[in-house]
Protein backbone atom coordinates (compact mmCIF):
# COMPACT_ATOMS: atom_id res chain seq x y z
CA UNK A 1 0.00 0.00 0.00
CA UNK A 2 2.79 2.40 0.40
CA UNK A 3 4.32 3.64 -3.03
CA UNK A 4 7.02 5.21 -3.75
CA UNK A 5 5.43 8.56 -5.56
CA UNK A 6 8.30 11.24 -5.16
CA UNK A 7 11.95 10.99 -4.23
CA UNK A 8 11.68 12.93 -1.69
CA UNK A 9 8.47 11.29 -0.15
CA UNK A 10 9.39 7.91 0.04
CA UNK A 11 5.99 6.73 2.23
CA UNK A 12 2.70 8.46 0.60
CA UNK A 13 -0.68 6.87 0.64
CA UNK A 14 -3.87 8.22 -0.68
CA UNK A 15 -7.02 8.44 1.59
CA UNK A 16 -10.10 9.87 0.30
CA UNK A 17 -13.13 10.59 2.90
CA UNK A 18 -15.83 9.10 1.78
CA UNK A 19 -18.05 11.86 3.47
CA UNK A 20 -17.34 15.64 2.93
CA UNK A 21 -19.43 16.94 6.24
CA UNK A 22 -22.37 14.84 7.83
CA UNK A 23 -24.67 18.04 8.00
CA UNK A 24 -23.69 18.72 4.60
CA UNK A 25 -24.71 15.44 3.53
CA UNK A 26 -27.76 15.62 5.63
CA UNK A 27 -28.77 18.99 3.84
CA UNK A 28 -28.34 16.79 0.74
CA UNK A 29 -30.82 14.84 0.94
CA UNK A 30 -29.02 11.75 0.66
CA UNK A 31 -25.49 9.88 0.74
CA UNK A 32 -23.19 12.87 -1.17
CA UNK A 33 -20.45 10.60 -1.89
CA UNK A 34 -22.77 8.41 -4.15
CA UNK A 35 -24.31 11.40 -6.09
CA UNK A 36 -23.94 11.61 -9.62
CA UNK A 37 -22.15 14.68 -11.17
CA UNK A 38 -21.69 14.27 -15.56
CA UNK A 39 -22.41 10.24 -14.64
CA UNK A 40 -20.10 9.42 -12.39
CA UNK A 41 -19.95 9.77 -8.67
CA UNK A 42 -18.25 12.01 -6.04
CA UNK A 43 -16.90 9.07 -4.58
CA UNK A 44 -15.49 7.55 -8.08
CA UNK A 45 -14.22 11.26 -8.88
CA UNK A 46 -11.82 11.07 -6.27
CA UNK A 47 -10.69 7.50 -6.36
CA UNK A 48 -9.72 8.29 -10.17
CA UNK A 49 -8.19 11.53 -9.59
CA UNK A 50 -6.18 9.62 -6.71
CA UNK A 51 -4.97 6.94 -9.37
CA UNK A 52 -4.09 9.87 -11.93
CA UNK A 53 -1.31 10.26 -9.75
CA UNK A 54 -0.28 6.54 -9.13
CA UNK A 55 -1.24 6.33 -5.66
CA UNK A 56 -3.73 3.66 -4.08
CA UNK A 57 -6.99 4.66 -2.78
CA UNK A 58 -8.36 4.03 0.39
CA UNK A 59 -12.10 5.21 1.38
CA UNK A 60 -12.65 5.89 4.95
CA UNK A 61 -16.02 5.86 5.91
CA UNK A 62 -18.25 5.89 8.90
CA UNK A 63 -21.69 4.25 7.48
CA UNK A 64 -21.44 0.78 6.09
CA UNK A 65 -21.85 1.27 2.13
CA UNK A 66 -20.96 -1.40 -0.88
CA UNK A 67 -18.37 0.28 -2.18
CA UNK A 68 -16.94 -3.15 -4.21
CA UNK A 69 -17.81 -0.85 -7.43
CA UNK A 70 -14.63 1.06 -6.80
CA UNK A 71 -11.96 -1.77 -6.22
CA UNK A 72 -10.05 -0.54 -3.81
CA UNK A 73 -9.47 -0.40 -0.05
CA UNK A 74 -12.51 0.63 2.49
CA UNK A 75 -11.57 1.49 5.92
CA UNK A 76 -14.56 2.29 8.22
CA UNK A 77 -13.95 4.44 11.40
CA UNK A 78 -12.44 3.62 14.31
CA UNK A 79 -14.51 5.95 16.35
CA UNK A 80 -18.13 7.01 15.14
CA UNK A 81 -19.75 9.91 14.72
CA UNK A 82 -16.67 12.32 14.87
CA UNK A 83 -16.93 14.14 11.31
CA UNK A 84 -13.89 13.85 9.04
CA UNK A 85 -11.49 14.31 11.94
CA UNK A 86 -12.83 10.42 12.58
CA UNK A 87 -11.23 9.29 9.07
CA UNK A 88 -7.85 11.21 9.33
CA UNK A 89 -7.71 9.76 13.06
CA UNK A 90 -8.47 6.26 11.64
CA UNK A 91 -5.67 6.73 8.50
CA UNK A 92 -3.37 7.96 10.79
CA UNK A 93 -3.33 4.70 13.02
CA UNK A 94 -4.15 2.01 10.28
CA UNK A 95 -0.85 3.59 8.43
CA UNK A 96 1.53 4.51 10.75
CA UNK A 97 4.82 6.11 9.71
CA UNK A 98 3.15 7.64 6.54
CA UNK A 99 2.16 10.93 4.67
CA UNK A 100 -1.10 11.20 4.02
CA UNK A 101 -2.62 12.46 0.79
CA UNK A 102 -6.18 13.59 2.63
CA UNK A 103 -8.98 14.87 0.31
CA UNK A 104 -12.98 14.50 0.43
CA UNK A 105 -14.84 13.72 -2.19
CA UNK A 106 -17.04 16.67 -2.70
CA UNK A 107 -14.62 18.80 -4.43
CA UNK A 108 -15.19 17.52 -8.06
CA UNK A 109 -12.90 20.56 -9.64
CA UNK A 110 -9.70 19.51 -7.71
CA UNK A 111 -6.82 18.19 -10.49
CA UNK A 112 -4.27 16.19 -10.23
CA UNK A 113 -1.93 19.43 -10.95
CA UNK A 114 -3.34 20.90 -7.84
CA UNK A 115 -2.34 17.87 -5.79
CA UNK A 116 0.69 17.47 -7.72
CA UNK A 117 1.70 21.01 -6.37
CA UNK A 118 0.88 20.11 -2.68
CA UNK A 119 2.93 16.72 -2.76
CA UNK A 120 6.06 19.09 -3.96
CA UNK A 121 5.93 21.18 -1.25
CA UNK A 122 5.49 18.85 1.62
CA UNK A 123 8.87 17.79 3.51
CA UNK A 124 8.07 14.91 6.67
CA UNK A 125 9.65 17.60 9.20
CA UNK A 126 6.33 19.20 9.21
CA UNK A 127 3.10 17.45 10.52
CA UNK A 128 0.63 18.96 7.79
CA UNK A 129 1.05 20.88 4.57
CA UNK A 130 -1.97 22.80 3.38
CA UNK A 131 -3.00 25.29 0.80
CA UNK A 132 -4.23 29.21 2.07
CA UNK A 133 -6.33 30.70 0.28
CA UNK A 134 -7.25 34.62 -0.20
CA UNK A 135 -7.92 35.84 3.20
CA UNK A 136 -6.05 33.71 4.66
CA UNK A 137 -8.32 30.88 4.90
CA UNK A 138 -6.77 27.60 5.35
CA UNK A 139 -7.80 24.45 3.32
CA UNK A 140 -7.88 21.73 5.92
CA UNK A 141 -8.48 19.33 2.35
CA UNK A 142 -7.01 18.57 0.30
CA UNK A 143 -4.04 18.49 2.51
CA UNK A 144 -1.04 16.56 3.29
CA UNK A 145 -0.87 14.50 7.26
CA UNK A 146 1.75 12.82 9.24
CA UNK A 147 0.47 9.70 10.38
CA UNK A 148 1.94 10.94 13.91
CA UNK A 149 -0.73 13.36 14.57
CA UNK A 150 -2.68 10.57 15.86
CA UNK A 151 -1.88 11.42 19.37
CA UNK A 152 -2.67 14.82 18.82
CA UNK A 153 -6.26 14.20 17.04
CA UNK A 154 -7.17 12.11 20.07
CA UNK A 155 -6.15 14.39 22.84
CA UNK A 156 -7.01 17.53 20.81
CA UNK A 157 -9.98 16.69 19.18
CA UNK A 158 -11.54 13.01 20.34
CA UNK A 159 -11.21 13.38 23.81
CA UNK A 160 -12.64 17.18 23.87
CA UNK A 161 -15.79 16.38 21.32
CA UNK A 162 -14.00 18.93 19.21
CA UNK A 163 -14.71 17.52 16.22
CA UNK A 164 -13.64 20.83 13.53
CA UNK A 165 -10.94 20.25 11.37
CA UNK A 166 -10.00 24.10 11.58
CA UNK A 167 -10.20 24.10 15.45
CA UNK A 168 -7.85 21.23 15.69
CA UNK A 169 -5.38 22.80 13.10
CA UNK A 170 -5.05 25.38 15.21
CA UNK A 171 -3.30 23.24 17.76
CA UNK A 172 -0.35 21.74 14.92
CA UNK A 173 2.64 23.94 15.56
CA UNK A 174 4.64 22.28 12.71
CA UNK A 175 2.28 23.18 9.97
CA UNK A 176 3.33 24.01 6.32
CA UNK A 177 1.15 26.55 4.55
CA UNK A 178 1.36 26.95 0.57
CA UNK A 179 -0.03 30.22 -0.71
CA UNK A 180 -2.41 29.39 -3.09
CA UNK A 181 -2.24 30.97 -6.97
CA UNK A 182 -5.13 28.64 -7.80
CA UNK A 183 -8.46 29.96 -8.48
CA UNK A 184 -10.81 29.48 -5.81
CA UNK A 185 -13.14 27.38 -7.81
CA UNK A 186 -10.47 24.01 -7.80
CA UNK A 187 -11.87 23.59 -4.28
CA UNK A 188 -15.48 24.57 -4.59
CA UNK A 189 -17.43 22.18 -2.38
CA UNK A 190 -20.26 20.79 -2.87
CA UNK A 191 -22.98 20.93 0.12
CA UNK A 192 -26.21 21.01 -1.56
CA UNK A 193 -28.24 20.01 -4.32
CA UNK A 194 -28.45 23.82 -4.74
CA UNK A 195 -24.45 23.68 -5.19
CA UNK A 196 -24.52 21.13 -7.50
CA UNK A 197 -27.29 22.45 -10.06
CA UNK A 198 -24.97 26.12 -10.02
CA UNK A 199 -21.38 24.77 -10.58
CA UNK A 200 -20.20 25.14 -14.05
CA UNK A 201 -17.89 22.02 -14.62
CA UNK A 202 -14.62 24.12 -15.80
CA UNK A 203 -11.53 20.88 -15.15
CA UNK A 204 -12.05 17.93 -16.21
CA UNK A 205 -9.73 14.87 -14.36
Amino acid sequence: MRLQVLPALPLHQACSRAEGARKASHGFGRDKALACLDGVTFLERAVKLLRKLNLEPVVMTSREREHSFLNCRIEKDLIPNCGPIGGLYTACLTFPNTSLLVLTCDMPALTTFVLETLLNQHDRQSLVTLFCTSGNQTQPFPGLYESRLSGSIKKEAIEKNKFSMHDFLSTVPEKKLIRSEFSSNFFFNINTKEDMKSWTPSFKI
